[in-house]
């Protein structure tokens, strides 16, 4: 019984420390601005907990990239009925050279 305890408490603590990823970080290489019609799904290049978190891969990939690119980073973000990504919040990053 005991050890069932110390299993179940290790075991919640294990999973109460795990965090969703709220921010999905949107990577368009070779691109001054958002490309229209957005294929959002294609350019998926991650899941972070923070938007600082995903600003600064962003800023890493632009930083590494040969060519311009522009990335986004979204809140909260699923796919609809059309398997269209739709997300609460967007903020969008030019590039930086």
């Amino acid at each position: 019984m005991k050890y069932f305890l110390f299993a179940l408490v290790l075991l919640s603590g294990m999973t109460g420390c795990t965090q969703v990823p709220e921010w999905t970080l949107f990577y368009y290489s070779g691109h001054q601005q958002v490309p229209q019609p957005a294929h959002h799904y294609e350019a998926i290049s991650g899941y972070y907990e923070t938007l600082a978190q995903c600003q600064a891969k962003g800023q890493g990939l632009q930083q590494l990239a040969d060519t311009p690119a522009v990335f986004q980073c979204a809140h909260r973000c699923r796919l609809d009925e059309a398997n269209v990504v739709t997300c609460d919040l967007w903020h969008t990053f030019t590039p930086e050279h």
